[in-house]
């Protein structure tokens, strides 16, 4: 992980700057430039800059609050900077984002879908020049985070016919880690949960509720999840199995 310079400090101080002010209207100048802010992030991200990340995210969502990609890569960094109440206020902010959407009259919520499927097909080509070893310098995981946005952006695009905001599974399993990490179990797993019920594929969710699930003493719910996990084809830890069958063997009669 790399140290953020002197230099990178001033650039933040300019950065933030140059932001828009709050209440200020999004112009079209200021997505633009938000949306450049977000890709010089993903560069960053790429090549573990994560303080680098910070800043430019932080500056993308300042530009445009709406951005949800923006908020939600802003917390990924964070996590990676183990930065957890940071990180957990970015998804949060991702979720409004979201909900703020579904507010829109018409012809705006028109465009932001518009612009949401550029950026699918943006992250969809990057996965697949990574893919093809197209993208030199990448850090071990970029393709996992590129995947996880690609989700969130893809269930964030699907509101059906009755044009229902719908928070993206994976944006609840985000929110599930920040709050596991920072020691809250109970809305951990109240996210845990949201995610499945969201997206019943999502492997991570249910290895997670089931490690809570052992946390709290609940072993047959905990093997329950682990087996959603498997089908889900989740790789679920052996060492995990193992901490689970020995304090399972251990409990209280």
């Amino acid at each position: 992980m790399t140290t953020r310079s002197i230099a990178s400090v001033c650039a933040a101080v300019l950065l933030f700057a140059a932001t828009a002010a709050p209440g200020k209207e999004v112009t079209p100048h200021d997505r633009r430039e938000a949306r450049e802010q977000y890709r010089e992030g993903e560069k960053r991200m790429r090549g573990e800059d994560f303080e680098g990340a910070v800043v430019r995210f932080r500056a993308a969502t300042r530009l445009d609050p709406g951005y949800v990609l923006a908020h939600y890569s802003l917390g990924q960094a964070s996590m990676a900077l183990k930065r957890y109440p940071e990180a957990l206020q970015a998804y949060q902010d991702c979720k409004e984002a979201i909900h703020k959407e579904g507010s829109l009259e018409h012809r705006a919520r028109a465009e932001a879908d518009r612009e949401r499927r550029d950026e699918i097909r943006e992250l969809q080509d990057s996965l697949r020049r990574l893919r093809a070893g197209k993208i030199k310098g990448a850090s071990p995981g970029t393709d996992i985070a590129i995947e996880q946005r690609l989700r969130l952006l893809e269930q964030a695009d699907l509101k059906g016919a009755e044009q229902r905001v719908r928070i993206p599974g994976e944006l609840s399993l985000s929110l599930g880690s920040a709050h596991f990490r920072m020691g809250q179990l109970d809305q951990a797993e109240a996210e845990y949960r949201t995610a499945v019920a969201a997206d019943d594929r999502l492997g991570a969710a249910h290895n997670n509720l089931a490690v809570i699930h052992m946390m709290k003493g609940r072993f047959d719910q905990a093997r329950e999840a682990i087996g959603r996990a498997e089908r889900a084809g989740f790789a679920v830890s052996d060492q995990f199995k193992k901490d689970l069958e020995a304090r399972a063997a251990v409990r209280p009669r």
